[in-house]
């Protein structure tokens, strides 16, 4: 399982980094085609598409890391056992949010299944499929984090802290 969830981290980042680049290359590209009056018709599609996965890939990892926007600056100066029980306070809000999310994101995909993009022959059914399948991916790192916070919770030498390189590998290991 700890194996499993590393490649998952791996697979997750290298396919959102790719996805960011190719939105970067194909901008870019495009935009020096046009000027040479042969512009990239399908490229503002591709983009939309390419954009709507890397956003909610790139809050499922922002999530892992620990890089989501936080105001800390009043619980950090509570005792630790606070902090932490506060955490799962938010962490319990972020899952409602989250499924609420998913759930009318799943909604939203089937009403657009039937219609396509302007220039590509896929269905912009694609891009609002991201919410919901990023979303339980969100929900997976949550459920990971509520974990650790709960596991730890005794151990007040444990905080809840930002991003060091080896979370993924640390987190892997209490599975």
């Amino acid at each position: 399982m700890k194996q499993i969830y590393r490649w998952y981290c791996k697979i997750e980042v290298a396919l959102t980094a790719t996805a960011f680049f190719a939105i970067i290359a194909l901008t870019f590209i495009n935009a020096v085609l046009r000027a040479f009056k042969h512009p990239i018709v399908a490229s503002d599609d591709i983009c939309t598409l390419l954009f709507a996965w890397v956003s909610f890939m790139g809050a499922d990892i922002a999530m892992r890391r620990n890089r989501l926007v936080g105001m800390d600056l009043l619980t950090m100066h509570l005792p630790i056992k606070v902090q932490k029980v506060l955490q799962l306070i938010v962490y319990i809000i972020m899952g409602a949010t989250i499924i609420l999310l998913a759930v009318n994101g799943y909604k939203l995909a089937m009403l657009n299944w039937g219609r396509a993009f302007n220039t590509l022959p896929i269905s912009y059914g694609l891009v609002t499929l991201s919410l919901p399948i990023c979303g339980i991916q969100m929900l997976l790192t949550l459920g990971i984090k509520f974990y650790t916070v709960l596991k730890n919770f005794g151990d007040d030498s444990f905080t809840i802290k930002m991003h060091d390189p080896d979370d993924e590998e640390k987190e892997a290991a209490e599975l």
